[in-house]
Order: structure tokens, then sequence, then C-alpha cells
């Protein structure tokens, strides 16, 4: 269900439509020439999400707005316009965390909307080479930073105890009898590695440890394992034909399945690894 989601949407996209955002907007563009070029606050945001136009303009457009956020001016206004004009990239945030907030979609939401604002508030846009990709990817970084010390959090209410880094990674990331891309995708989540790790530093000891196994297809397998994505979309993210990646991706599996099994046997342990799912 997307409801609460869609409705974030929906009412942002109103709150643009009224006299008041139109006579803010007009001020705004009065102050900062990178808002001239445009006659009402819709047309800004399709500009923003359009695929086509130039980055560096784009990015000169949402600094202003940031900036028109820190400063307090037309503050309603241009946190709209970040969110609308950056909807498509937070859109596929929310799409691609749904499978760890199940049954808890408005968390999901209010979690996205409170990292979102707080990232806008404390950006340093000297410190940013892209806005967008810097909002964007800061605001999953910290909704997963937060799910992960929830979960810390349960753990310790069930079992009583602190939730202890997994020193083994070979010996301990995959400590049940099977391996598939649930499990993989849990041990990437769930913080466990060293504590205070963000999800991208989590991401990093993943791909350190997955490279020596892989080779050069580790970050073939963390897209499609770990991101979420297709193995259609990481092929086309790394310049790669579908048909290579799914070649490439299965071949590389079949590595790291055959790795776990022989480590996994070599403690004593009886493995059953799960099939892939084609896609």
């Amino acid at each position: 269900m997307r409801a609460s989601w869609e409705a974030l949407h929906a009412g942002l996209d109103r709150s643009l439509r009224t006299l008041q955002a139109d006579q803010a907007f007009q001020q705004a563009k009065q102050q900062y020439p990178a808002l001239a070029g445009f006659d009402e606050p819709k047309k800004l945001v399709a500009h923003l999400t359009s695929k086509l136009g130039d980055l560096d303009e784009k990015d000169r457009i949402l600094g202003t707005l940031v900036t028109l956020v820190q400063r307090r001016e037309h503050h309603e206004l241009a946190i709209a316009l970040l969110w609308l004009g950056l909807w498509p990239g937070l859109d596929a945030i929310y799409r691609r965390r749904l499978r760890h907030f199940s049954g808890e979609l408005d968390e999901l939401v209010a979690d996205l909307a409170s990292a979102f604002a707080e990232l806008v508030e404390r950006l340093d846009l000297d410190a940013v080479h892209r806005v967008a990709a810097t909002l964007v990817r800061s605001t999953e970084r910290d909704v997963m930073d937060h799910r992960k010390r929830a979960w810390a959090d349960d753990a310790h209410e069930l079992n009583g105890e602190p939730n202890e880094p997994l020193r083994d990674l070979e010996g301990d990331i995959f400590s049940a009898s099977w391996f598939d891309k649930a499990s993989l995708q849990r041990w990437a989540a769930s913080g466990n590695v060293v504590p205070g790790l963000s999800f991208d530093e989590d991401l990093a000891v993943l791909r350190a440890w997955l490279q020596p196994i892989v080779r050069e297809d580790a970050e073939l397998l963390l897209a499609v394992l770990v991101l979420d994505e297709t193995q259609r979309e990481a092929g086309e993210r790394l310049g790669l034909s579908h048909d290579a990646a799914r070649k490439r991706f299965q071949r590389a599996l079949g590595r790291l399945r055959e790795h776990l099994a022989k480590s996994m046997s070599h403690s004593g342990r009886e493995v059953r690894v799960c099939p892939p799912r084609n896609r």
C-alpha cells in the first residue's frame, strides 16, 4: 500500500497551487536568479524531474532552494519544491526499502520525511558536488541507519543482551544453513558488522569481502542482492548489456555459493543453497 506516500505527494502538489505559493515564488524569483526562468512553481518542478536539461543548472536551482530553507525565506515553498523536484529519487528509495518496513509503511514515510528534512537543514553546499545525489543517497543512508538501530534495540529487548558485532564474516554472517538473497540483504542492513557503521560503510565491508571471491563482479552482486536492482538495471548502470549482466551475475553467484559451501563444510555445518531467482 502506498496510500500515505501518495498522500504526501498529493499534499505537496496542492501546496504549490495556492495563491500564497505563487506570490512567494514570484518574490523568490526577484531575489534569486536561478529561479527566474520559470513562470510558476509547477514548471520548475517539471524541469527538475525531467531527464533532459543541464545538470549543473538543476544543481544551482536545488542549491538555491536549500539556501531558502536554511535562511527561512519562503520556507514552505522551498521545501515543497525540493521534495517534488527530487521525488523520482525519493520514490525510488521508498520502493526499494518497502521490504524492510513490512506492515509499517507509515513508519517508512515518517522516517523518509524526517531524514530528508534534517539533511536539507544541515547540508553544507560548499562541501557537496551534486546536491540531488547527496540529498537522495544520504536520505536513504539515514533511513537505514535509523532502521538498523531499531532492529538492534528489538534484538536487545528480545535477547536481554547487547547485539554483539559479528567478527567472523564467513563463519557468522551465514551462520544459518542456507544462503539466499534475503540472508545477504539482512546482513547488509543489519548493522551487525561493526557498531556505528553506516549502511554505506557496511556495504564497503561486504564489497571488500566479496572481491577476492568474485573479483570484478562484486559490484554486480551487491547491486542485485543487496540494493535490489534487477540484473538489467545493474547491467545498465555498470555498462553491461542485459545478457552479459545476467551471465556474469550467475557465474559470480555460483562462485560465491561454492565458496560458502566449502567454508561451511570445513566448519561442519550443513549447507543448503537456495537457487537465485532469474530477473
